[in-house]
């Protein structure tokens, strides 16, 4: 440094002048920003120091040039001494590679705020030992000191050295694999509060054993650690370690799959999980990640101190037999499954189902389903708690887990009392409402009400006749709750009192059941909110609540309301016996609904509050006022219901959870439309329209569409879903779609079936060798029906044939009985075993004691699917030569065009030339012909669709479905319909394959041409995707055990089957018209 010293900054001017004139304007600038923090030595120091870089190689001044314009910003950090220290590194550094010396100084600003002066060399010098004289050890020194600011923000010095040291050693074996992690772990560190240590060990340790692993390990670190309790992320660190040490392989997908298990359970959980895998790992290594992703699975069954029971008996298996200790955390052993049955106290539907179907179908005296509430909400009609019990009217459905008590014991009753409560619903007639049928108990009331009602509006709207104001109602309990202003009120009434009736009625019917009934009741009570904390109105629907669960001595209510409640207690009192019907439940909520309808839904804060006593010699039997018409008007004219400034919104009452979800409403409407769709219009009576339905269910209170998820979230939506659950025909929704279909984006994310007879399926991605998971829906329809003459005319057209392949065909079904020899033991003694027999014994050879036969029974046993491709490339005339001119006259208006296109594809327009579809169909009819004479089980099936989330499957007639005029009917609908996903539509035909038993089953796709779909396979874009998708959906099939072979007419179908069918069997037809024999020969030699 002495030599600087002494040298004058014009020296200096002069030496720099030798070089690029940019050099000199950088000093300059420098020059004049720091002119007043140095002394006139310490510049001389400064100044000479840039001269020094800049004469070492030829391109040196450019990290002259940066030196002066960045030393400025680092001497007001560091003493003077220390930033000579500072510009010496970079000299080094320089001396060694410019690029590494400009990556020094480019970081130092940022580093030297962050950074103790005495650890400057040091940084410096661990730059440098990543550097071995390669391009490659240049590239990651520079990003060292690139990265280092943000390093630098997350570690400690000393564990900066610990990092380096990890980059070194990883750098010997690849230096590319060394820059990506430290780019990595700028991203990692901020991550880890007080774990970096036991990462970086980690992640030295991995070099050492498979340091091939090591980014997928820094990967996983940044997406496993934020899933770990952040006071847990170093213990979790510590066991991957040990995982290491062990010898387990691929430890940073273990990493990942144990973190996505913690983040399924409760983060207070993950110290003693971790405690107990620290045990597991000292005994047996494999078992720990199997135990960790067990943990979620097993905690929905039993608690944390649970847990720890079922671990040590995992542990008593281990120690006797590994693979068995293994299987047991893996919970793929029955041992660990009864472990948690016992240990647990709730308890799975599933498990019971049988149980408590038997019980069900013993109280109801007739066939009882039951099924997991889980299903009747998928459903999506109406049913939104799976938490709840309920009934659609034709099956009992409960939640799936019940662990609502700490034993075993308890929740099964509870589960029995809910049961119970929803088989009555069915027993005792809650849905048989009729509103014409009088009531037992009450004077009727109803026809009254309803009359009142049609009054005022003919007073409201005097110009309109009296046919105008006469309603159609869809279903009675639709009438019943017509008579209301309030439906909400009046069904949360409606609801309560028949449920207390239905108590009543069990509790009488099912002496057994008393003693669990009333436990379950007292339980429930606990549960209630505070009536005192009610507005006054809701207040008065909880009274009435308390009072059907009839488990209170007193209840408390409004003072001002005493005598209404006495008045509900009284006609409780009359309506909760044993042989009341809905019909006085009806009666009873007319009379409950005019006093609780008339109090005002005022705050409780204004009320003062009386304990009514319940006690049965208070009450005295109810008895209608004198001024019930006067009253029934009031209800008439809406007065009733009519808000008042000071009063709250009035909200539904709780649920009482063993009771569940009652909806009357949709269940009559269920029934409806089932037995309309049953009769079919058999009675003369019009069907339910879908107007019809949708006003119904806008008007409904039982339907909440804010708590609905999916897409049904409008009453056009529900009036679908209900239709399609009662089997009846939406318009055009069995018949293939002609208008334009929404779609998604074919970049977007996983779908979900949200609706009745969706199914979602994962895609295959060549390029990326991986499935895009569900990725394809699949709606599945029933054909249209046409005209059943098509089958006959076929079979007439194709007469001689059907004659000779009907014989061919009866020759594949085998003898009834094939004989079988030389057996110990049989039917009969075998006359030439025995002769045999005797021949050995006189020439002294040992004689065989097979002496009898017998006959084995032999059966052909056969399951086919055919799928049909119905692209809208079936239209194609077969002879274009023999289309008329004019045939296509297609209008050019598009909603013209729409209607003519609809026209023209149901057939009403009479065709002059045949079709590809046409043969197909031909095909089809001398398929199922001669199918039927053989005995075996098929399905016929045809698909199109457009995008990925319109894939159409369209039912022919179905694997179970036996063959009828109806199948006939759906044959000659089978039309052209938009494009050909194929993927999807073999592995929803595969699936139902699977289903069967079947010694052979085999799964036939007829095709005009290769799969190509929005998105799936363009012409000249993504070919191949379409195809590679096609081929392992067909390696799926064969998987499962199905074989599968194409028969394609496209001439050109060479060029794609080749890979598409690889594995299996296929054939190109060079003739159409000789589809139909082709294809029952194929079939004969493919089930032989």
């Amino acid at each position: 440094m002495a030599e600087k010293l002494v040298r004058s900054l014009d020296e200096i001017r002069e030496e720099i002048s030798k070089y690029p004139p940019s050099l000199g304007s950088s000093l300059e600038t420098s020059v004049q920003e720091i002119t007043e923090t140095l002394s006139e030595s310490q510049l001389s120091v400064w100044a000479q120091t840039g001269v020094q870089i800049a004469s070492q190689t030829a391109r040196a001044w450019e990290v002259a040039e940066q030196y002066y314009s960045l030393s400025i910003k680092v001497i007001p950090y560091i003493p003077f001494s220390y930033f000579e220290k500072w510009a010496d590194c970079g000299i080094s550094l320089c001396e060694r590679s410019t690029t590494i010396g400009s990556a020094f100084f480019e970081s130092s600003p940022l580093v030297i705020s962050k950074l103790r002066s005495r650890h400057i060399e040091n940084w410096s010098n661990l730059g440098a030992s990543l550097y071995r004289g390669s391009w490659k050890s240049s590239t990651l020194a520079c990003k060292f000191f690139e990265s280092s600011p943000d390093l630098l923000q997350s570690l400690t010095f000393p564990q900066l050295e610990r990092f380096v040291s990890f980059l070194d050693s990883l750098s010997h074996r690849s230096y590319d694999l060394s820059a990506e992690c430290l780019g990595l772990a700028r991203k990692i560190f901020p991550l880890m509060g007080e774990d970096k240590d036991a990462f970086i060990s980690l992640a030295s340790t991995l070099v050492e054993t498979s340091w091939r692993e090591v980014k997928t390990f820094f990967d996983a670190g940044a997406k496993a650690l934020p899933k770990v309790a952040s006071g847990e992320r170093m213990r979790f660190i510590k066991l991957s370690e040990k995982l290491v040490n062990s010898g387990c392989s691929n430890v940073p997908m273990l990493m990942l799959d144990m973190s996505g298990s913690f983040s399924n359970v409760k983060n207070e959980y993950h110290v003693e999980i971790l405690e107990l895998a620290d045990r597991l790992v000292s005994i047996c290594p494999e078992a720990v990640t199997e135990f960790i992703k067990s943990t979620p699975v097993v905690l929905e069954r039993i608690d944390i101190d649970q847990l720890k029971m079922w671990f040590e008996q995992g542990i008593g298996i281990l120690n006797q037999n590994k693979d068995g200790g293994v299987a047991y955390f893996k919970m793929e052993s029955s041992r660990a499954e009864q472990a948690v049955e016992l240990i647990s106290s709730s308890i799975e539907f599933e498990r019971i189902k049988p149980v408590m179907e038997m019980y069900c179908r013993g109280l109801a005296g007739s066939e009882m389903n039951l099924a997991p509430s889980d299903d009747l909400v998928e459903k999506h009609i109406g049913w939104v708690s799976n938490e709840l019990p309920s009934t659609e009217g034709s099956t009992v459905y409960v939640p799936s887990l019940i662990d609502k008590y700490l034993t075993k014991e308890r929740n099964f009753s509870w589960l029995k009392v809910v049961s119970t409560h929803q088989v009555a619903h069915l027993e005792f007639g809650s849905f048989d409402f009729v509103f014409g049928e009088s009531s037992k108990i009450f004077d009727d009331v109803r026809s009254d009400l309803e009359q009142a009602r049609s009054e005022v509006m003919l007073e409201n709207y005097p110009d309109d006749d009296s046919e105008r104001i006469e309603v159609n109602y869809t279903t009675d309990i639709q009438r019943f709750f017509n008579l209301f202003e309030d439906r909400k009120l009046a069904l949360d009434i409606f609801t309560v009192v028949e449920d207390g009736r239905l108590d009543s009625k069990i509790k009488m019917e099912y002496r057994g059941l008393q003693h669990e009934y009333g436990n379950i009741q007292r339980d429930s009570m606990a549960d209630r909110p505070e009536i005192k904390k009610m507005p006054a109105r809701e207040a008065m629907v909880e009274f009435l609540v308390l009072l059907s669960l009839q488990q209170s001595d007193v209840i408390p209510v409004p003072k001002q309301y005493e005598e209404q409640a006495r008045t509900i207690r009284a006609i409780a009192k009359t309506v909760f016996v044993p042989d009341s019907t809905i019909e006085d439940v009806a009666e009873a909520t007319i009379r409950i609904y005019a006093l609780i309808s008339d109090i005002t839904n005022e705050a409780s804060s204004n009320m003062d509050w009386q304990d009514l006593n319940m006690d049965d010699s208070f009450d005295e039997s109810y008895e209608d006022p004198a001024d019930m018409q006067q009253m029934l008007q009031q209800m008439a004219q809406g007065t009733d219901t009519e808000k008042r400034s000071d009063e709250q919104e009035f909200q539904s009452s709780q649920e009482v959870g063993f009771r569940g979800d009652f909806k009357p409403e949709l269940v009559q409407l269920l029934a409806q439309l089932r037995m309309q769709e049953g009769d079919a219009g058999s009675d003369g009576s019009d069907p339910i329209s879908k107007e019809a339905l949708e006003e119904l269910l806008q008007n409904s209170a039982e339907l909440d569409l804010e708590a609905v998820q999916g897409d049904v979230q409008n009453t056009a939506g529900f009036a679908n879903k209900l239709m399609e659950e009662a089997g009846a025909n939406l318009p055009d929704m069995g018949q293939p779609s002609q208008s334009p279909l929404a779609h998604v984006d074919e970049d977007g994310g996983s779908l979900e079936a949200d609706e009745p007879q969706t199914f979602v399926y994962d895609e295959w991605d060549f390029r990326a060798d991986d499935y895009k998971p569900r990725w394809c829906i699949v709606k599945q329809k029933t054909m249209q029906e046409g005209d059943p003459s098509f089958y006959g005319n076929t079979l007439n057209n194709y007469g001689a044939l059907v004659g000779r392949v009907r014989r061919q065909f009866e020759l594949m079904v085998p003898e009834t009985f094939r004989k079988v020899r030389k057996l110990e033991d049989g039917e009969e003694i075998d006359i030439d075993d025995v002769i045999e027999a005797r021949v050995d014994i006189k020439t002294g050879v040992s004689p065989s004691d097979k002496l009898y036969w017998k006959r084995n029974k032999v059966q052909r046993d056969v399951s086919v699917a055919l799928l049909l491709d119905t692209s809208a490339s079936t239209a194609e005339a077969i002879d274009d030569g023999n289309r008329p001119s004019d045939e296509w006259n297609a209008p050019n208006d598009p909603k013209e065009y729409m209607d003519w296109l609809k026209t023209r594809r149901s057939g009403s327009v009479k065709r002059t030339y045949k079709r590809i579809i046409d043969v197909e169909k031909e095909a089809i009819v001398l398929l199922i012909h001669a199918l039927e004479a053989i005995g075996d089980l098929y399905g016929i099936y045809g698909f199109s669709g457009y995008g990925r989330e319109n894939v159409e499957y369209y039912t022919i007639k179905d694997l179970d479905e036996n063959f009828s005029d109806r199948v006939k009917k759906r044959i000659d609908r089978v039309a052209p319909l938009h494009a050909t996903r194929m993927g999807p539509a073999i592995r929803h035909t595969t699936s139902k394959l699977a289903g069967h038993d079947a010694k052979t089953k085999l799964l036939f796709l007829l095709s005009d041409g290769r799969p190509q779909d929005r998105g799936y396979s363009r012409e000249g874009v993504e070919k191949e995707y379409a195809v590679h998708d096609t081929k392992m959906a067909l390696d799926e099939a064969k998987a499962e055990g199905i074989n599968a072979f194409c028969l394609t007419v496209d001439k050109n179908g060479h060029d794609y089957l080749k890979t598409m069918c690889e594995d299996i069997g296929y054939e190109v037809l060079d003739d159409i018209n000789t589809l139909p024999e082709r294809l029952l020969l194929l079939y004969r030699r493919l089930t032989m």
